[in-house]
């Protein structure tokens, strides 16, 4: 019996686990593809920032690139600031990476509510697979019950058990680790910012 053909004895739900395994699939895939282009743009941003002489030659140079980088976005925030109250800078590079964190982490919480939901469904499967057993079983009172259709039954209705903790498993690791990588992503572009502020604002006040 292959494997195959062990989960399409699982019944209807793991049809469901099934869908739910390939959007997490597909979720992951793009979000590490996002992380690694946005990684890559914001360390070539910065690159090209670094050789700027002033603020206004940033800025110039922000406006002509191509705005792929995530970090443009709150340089772009912080240099068109012409304040030089630090509270006021902070708040508005805190606003300006809470809207870049909301479009990185779009698509991430889905991977959280999989990881929920997939084993709850495989439970939901076996207890529907059990009710049909215990069902067969007072049919079958009058006559004698088949063990063999009854072990059969109860292994079936694991099966939904087992797919949904697969699914739940492997979806929080691949969760966990992305929102790790977002976590470093934005300490990044944080110290960026700070860095930022420190070079172009200290000149200004100078």
């Amino acid at each position: 019996m292959t494997i195959l053909s062990l989960l399409l004895r699982g019944g209807i739900l793991m049809y469901v686990l099934g869908l739910i395994s390939i959007a997490a699939i597909a979720i992951i895939i793009e979000k590490y593809m996002q992380f690694h282009k946005a990684k890559k743009a914001n360390a070539l941003l910065m690159d090209r920032i670094t050789d700027c002489k002033d603020k206004s030659e940033a800025q110039e140079m922000l406006n002509d690139i191509d705005q792929n980088a995530p970090l443009s976005s709150l340089l772009s925030q912080l240099l068109s600031i012409e304040s030089h109250d630090l509270d006021l800078i902070n708040q508005s590079m805190e606003s300006a990476a809470t809207v870049e964190l909301s479009k990185l982490e779009r698509g991430v919480t889905w991977l959280s509510t999989f990881s929920a939901v997939g084993p709850l469904i495989g439970f939901l499967g076996t207890v529907i697979g059990m009710v049909r057993v215990f069902m067969s079983i007072e049919s079958q009172s009058g006559g004698g019950v088949d063990i063999s259709l009854l072990a059969g039954g109860i292994w079936e209705a694991m099966l939904t058990t087992v797919g949904g903790l697969v699914v739940g498993i492997i979806t929080i690791i691949f969760y966990n680790d992305l929102v790790q990588k977002l976590e470093v992503l934005v300490n990044e572009m944080s110290d960026a910012g700070n860095q930022m502020i420190a070079r172009f604002k200290g000149k200004d006040e100078a």
